[in-house]
C-alpha cells in the first residue's frame, strides 16, 4: 500500500530543467530579434516624404511592430516564469498530499 502522490522526482526535475533551458534559449533569441526590430524601426528607413509618412502611419496602426515586440516580451516572460511556477505548484501539491495523508493516518489511529 502506498500513501500519497506517486511521481518520479527525477522525471519531474528533468522536465522542469528542460523547460527552463528552453525558456532561456527562447528569451535570448527573442531579445535578439526584438532588438533588431527596434533598431530597424528607430532608423525610420521610410523617410520624411509624404509617401514615407503614410507608410509609417499604416505600419504603426494598432501599435505596429513595436506592439508585437512588447506583447512578445510579455509572453516570453510568462513562459520563463512557468518553469518556476510549475516547480512551486508541484512542491505545494506534494506537501499538501503529505499533510493530508498524515492527518488521515492520525484519524485512523484514533478509531
Amino acid at each position: 500500500m502506498h500513501n500519497g502522490v506517486r511521481f518520479s522526482e527525477r522525471t519531474v526535475a528533468a522536465g522542469i530543467g528542460v523547460w527552463k533551458d528552453m525558456a532561456g534559449v527562447l528569451k535570448k533569441e527573442w531579445d535578439s530579434a526584438a532588438s533588431e526590430i527596434e533598431d530597424h524601426m528607430s532608423a525610420a528607413p521610410w523617410g520624411q516624404g509624404m509617401e514615407g509618412l503614410q507608410f509609417q502611419a499604416a505600419l504603426m496602426r494598432s501599435g505596429g511592430p513595436l506592439q508585437m515586440v512588447r506583447s512578445g516580451r510579455e509572453i516570453i516572460d510568462q513562459i520563463v516564469q512557468a518553469g518556476s511556477t510549475l516547480h512551486l505548484t508541484i512542491s505545494n501539491s506534494v506537501a499538501t498530499d503529505q499533510a493530508e495523508a498524515a492527518r488521515i493516518n492520525r484519524l485512523l489511529t484514533e478509531i
